[in-house]
């Protein structure tokens, strides 16, 4: 216990949790751990964290489908993405974030008659787009190939002459491609406890680099929704009991962009990261899981991506 107490300590304490967000983004304040999720006394019965040599070799996909559920031919998009990850199990994942080039567009707006007599359905009245989706649809609006929805990108990567968005029929060769190349730089490991009296969950992350890497990398935790049932637009035709899969629900941090890697990006060199989160009301751990990967901080290429149920 008293090992994990005084790297508890350390991490509350230093720029781990700080944003290093890009120069155009405001940077947010540090959030330190909230110990009241934990059902008990946290000083004494918190379970200490150990690490045992993480020794996976692959390099894993994250496949983000931008997307929104006015947008009618996004379910194609959905499915194709849905397709190429039960081919790839436990190496390729799947973000749904709703955000369109610049930010939020007719496609992820919602109706402005919810709650009205005009709308009793509630047609297009929930929000699924959030603050760091935004940002995304912001930050890639230009310079990336992001023109429309439904497009996505394959971690993040440019192929040699083009850009780094795609339409979804260029996805599945696109994963194959850096299936078989399957360079392996950084790893990750993660553990949690979820407490369902607190509705809450611990999250404790490992950053270890195999090769020596220069620049700067960000640890990102994006918070995914399973499976959603609502309205969506397909092909022209509202759907209200469409299955939203995977849909991305922001950063457990708030922050789109991560924090910092600093314990070195040298072959060995090792950060760990500490999180904690409540879920929304209504809603339980059944309900989600993490995306936690690795991002280059001047490229936005995802260097490693795992998924974690928590």
């Amino acid at each position: 216990m008293k090992t994990f107490k005084i790297l508890l300590a350390v991490l509350i304490t230093s720029t781990l949790f700080t944003s290093c967000d890009k120069v155009t983004n405001p940077i947010k304040p540090a959030v330190e751990l909230d110990t009241t999720i934990f059902p008990g006394n946290w000083e004494n019965d918190y379970p200490e964290i150990s690490w045992t040599m993480n020794t996976n070799t692959n390099r894993n996909i994250l496949l983000e489908d931008y997307t929104g559920h006015r947008c009618p031919n996004c379910p194609d998009a959905a499915t194709e993405a849905t397709t190429i990850e039960d081919a790839n199990p436990g190496r390729v994942f799947v973000s749904s974030i709703h955000a369109g080039p610049g930010g939020i567009s007719s496609f992820q707006e919602t109706a402005s008659d919810c709650g009205q007599a005009s709308n009793p359905y509630d047609k297009y009245c929930t929000e699924f787009f959030n603050e760091e989706s935004t940002l995304f649809g912001q930050e890639f609006q230009a310079g990336f190939g992001f023109f429309a929805n439904p497009q996505g990108n394959v971690n993040r990567l440019a192929p040699d002459g083009e850009e780094m968005f795609s339409l979804y029929n260029q996805w599945s060769s696109r994963v194959a491609t850096q299936l078989s190349n399957n360079l392996l730089d950084v790893n990750i490991q993660a553990q949690s406890n979820y407490y369902p009296s607190t509705n809450g969950f611990f999250l404790h992350t490992e950053t270890d680099f195999i090769n020596d890497l220069s620049g700067n990398y960000n640890l990102v935790v994006a918070l995914i929704e399973n499976d959603v049932v609502d309205w969506q637009d397909v092909d022209g035709t509202p759907d209200e009991n469409y299955h939203h899969h995977n849909l991305f629900r922001g950063c457990i941090d708030g922050l789109a962009w991560g924090r910092t890697i600093s314990g070195g990006t040298e072959a060995g060199d090792k950060t760990y990261l500490d999180y904690t989160y409540k879920l929304p009301a209504g809603k339980t751990n059944d309900d989600y899981h993490l995306l936690i990967y690795v991002a280059d901080v001047s490229t936005y290429e995802i260097m490693q991506v795992i998924k974690h149920e928590f």
